[in-house]
């Protein structure tokens, strides 16, 4: 009887050994709490950058309408980043997919700034978020500001005592402004990065705003360059092809068209990523040299069905509430394959057979609810980036703070901005942040 126990022990000894040789940890307190969550599907510990003592992917069940539990549910994933119990909790509105936040290598910078946890939502109909059914219906930004907010109260069980920060960038951005404007108790702080509120589906406001950005002679230049393109189709054309060829990309309109609207969006691209205006080619560069700046600033696959799969659903928010930009062919046109660029978004990018119209209405309730209560908000945005034609315009009385980075672009982030800049930033975050 003794030896038998003597075995049995000293296998449970060997078991021990083998499990801790080959890293066996038992499950960490987040661990332990996240199971019990009746809200999650799956948590799953992914490799986290190394400011982290931990970071899970983990899936959450979701409504797919709100205010109707009945119409059914849907997965959708967060990546927790645990830096301590008591540190403040980034939470970051994603507008698209989130498959960067699974990698070791991010951290958001006000993750860094303020030492604190990070909360990646991923936006509902992206990525892994995607239902199996596409219902456009459910695809609102009220349905999704109501997906944050049922995630920030579970996650609220693990950070209940901690200061939160809501940003996001761009359509991320947008999301987190929506979100302040239907739930502005959520959060303690909120911080979106270069995020446009928009009237239309081709707001208007844009086109505007080329005919003043930056320098009358870099205006200049790109108008040439986009002529010079154009005028020079029978050659470039070729060149388009081959690359339309080995991509294998297909469009819902002629390549000839095609071309005319990289030419469009160079513009727009151009100041958007904040290009150099000494980079455009001279008059003296070959058909070979125009081309390969041309789909440098405007990749033909951003057209082009494959290009516009992993994200159709943003281009069916923009048609239906977030809205977008137009472009104005001007002088170009008679040198254009197509006789308009309006209602580009539905010949271009939208699903077939997708009925909708635009609703403004939700915008103005942003803009509303903002100018009534802009308290703990930071703004940024680039005085080049086009998105800023189409910024938040703050009343004078507003509490929100507004930086706009001189010649600044789409990149405007807080780790770029002058130090007066950041100085302000980090002076207001740590009153907030000192607040009861």
């Amino acid at each position: 009887m003794r030896s038998k126990r003597y075995l049995i022990l000293l296998g449970v000894y060997f078991i021990f050994q083998l499990s801790f040789i080959s890293g066996f940890s038992q499950p960490t307190q987040i661990q332990t709490d996240l199971d019990k969550f009746p809200e999650i599907v799956s948590v799953q510990k992914i490799e986290n950058h190394p400011f982290f003592q931990e970071t899970y992917e983990i899936m959450i069940e979701q409504y797919l309408d709100h205010k109707n539990p009945a119409a059914g549910k849907f997965n959708q994933r967060i990546i927790l980043s645990n830096y301590n119990k008591f540190s403040p909790v980034i939470f970051v509105t994603e507008g698209y997919d989130a498959n960067y936040a699974t990698k070791n290598t991010y951290i958001n910078e006000l993750s860094k700034i303020v030492e604190a946890n990070q909360l990646v939502v991923e936006h509902r109909y992206f990525g892994k978020s995607t239902p199996n059914e596409l219902n456009w219906d459910f695809l609102t930004i009220e349905n999704a500001c109501a997906d944050l907010h049922r995630i920030q109260r579970i996650f609220q069980r693990l950070y209940s005592k901690n200061k939160w920060i809501a940003t996001g960038i761009s359509k991320g951005g947008q999301q987190t402004i929506a979100y302040k404007a239907f739930y502005p108790n959520d959060m303690d702080i909120w911080i979106p990065y270069v995020a446009p509120i928009n009237y239309g589906i081709e707001d208007g406001r844009h086109e505007k705003f080329f005919k003043t950005v930056g320098t009358e002679k870099c205006r200049k230049s790109i108008i040439d360059f986009q002529k010079k393109v154009l005028t020079n189709r029978a050659a470039i054309m070729p060149l388009l092809d081959s690359l339309v060829a080995a991509n294998s990309y297909t469009f819902n309109i002629p390549t000839e068209e095609v071309l005319d609207f990289c030419v469009l969006e160079f513009q727009f691209a151009f100041w958007q990523w904040g290009k150099d205006c000494a980079s455009i080619p001279s008059d003296s560069a070959s058909m070979r040299e125009l081309f390969n700046y041309l789909v440098t600033i405007c990749e033909p696959e951003y057209f082009s069905k494959e290009g516009t799969a992993p994200i159709l659903s943003f281009f069916v928010q923009a048609a239906k509430e977030f809205g977008y930009y137009g472009y104005d062919p001007g002088e170009l046109l008679p040198l254009m394959k197509i006789k308009s660029s309006e209602n580009y978004l539905d010949r271009i990018f939208l699903p077939q057979n997708f009925t909708y119209s635009f609703d403004k209405s939700t915008s103005k309730f942003i803009n509303k609810a903002i100018q009534k209560d802009g308290s703990h908000m930071i703004f940024i945005y680039g005085e080049y980036d086009p998105w800023t034609a189409s910024s938040i315009s703050l009343k004078p009385k507003n509490q929100a703070l507004k930086i706009v980075q001189p010649k600044g672009s789409h990149k405007a982030r807080i780790n770029n901005l002058s130090y007066s800049q950041q100085a302000q930033i980090y002076i207001q975050l740590e009153k907030w942040l000192e607040e009861d």
